[in-house]
C-alpha cells in the first residue's frame, strides 16, 4: 500500500469531512490532510502554489453539490489549468448523488480518476492508495 502525502478534502459538510478523515487516517495512507468547504479556495491554492512553495495534493476528494462554487464549477476551471500544473493530481468525486446523469457527466472530464458515493468506505479508501 502506497502512503499518500497529502489529500484534499473539499465539501460543504464539516461531518463530511470529519468521517473522511477520520476513515482516511484509520486506513493509515496518510496523516496530511486538508478540508476546504469552498471549491474555489482549492482552485486559488492550486493556481498559485508556485510562488508559495505549497505542495501540490495527491489526491483530491470532491464533493459536487456546494453552494458558492460547487463541484461541476470547480472541474470546468481546472480543466482549464490542469496541464500546466507538476505531477499527476487524482480528482475523485465524493457524492452523495446517485444519480445516472451525474455519473455521465463526471466521465466527460478525463483527470477524474472515479465517482464514488459517500460515505467512504475501508475497501474504498485502499483502492485510493494503490492507484
Amino acid at each position: 500500500m502506497n502512503r499518500l502525502n497529502l489529500i484534499f478534502i473539499v465539501d460543504d459538510d464539516p461531518i463530511h469531512q470529519q468521517i473522511a478523515k477520520i476513515m482516511i487516517e484509520r486506513q493509515g495512507i496518510s496523516q496530511d490532510m486538508r478540508t476546504f468547504s469552498d471549491a474555489q479556495e482549492v482552485l486559488d491554492y492550486l493556481q498559485g502554489y508556485a510562488g508559495h512553495g505549497e505542495p501540490l495534493p495527491d489526491v483530491i476528494l470532491l464533493d459536487l453539490n456546494m453552494p458558492v462554487m460547487d463541484g461541476w464549477d470547480f472541474l470546468e476551471a481546472y480543466a482549464g489549468f490542469q496541464d500546466s500544473l507538476p505531477g499527476n493530481i487524482r480528482i475523485y468525486v465524493l457524492t452523495s448523488s446517485i444519480d445516472e446523469n451525474d455519473r455521465e457527466r463526471v466521465r466527460a472530464y478525463s483527470f477524474v480518476k472515479g465517482y464514488l458515493t459517500k460515505p467512504l468506505t475501508r475497501d474504498v479508501i485502499l483502492q485510493l492508495a494503490e492507484q
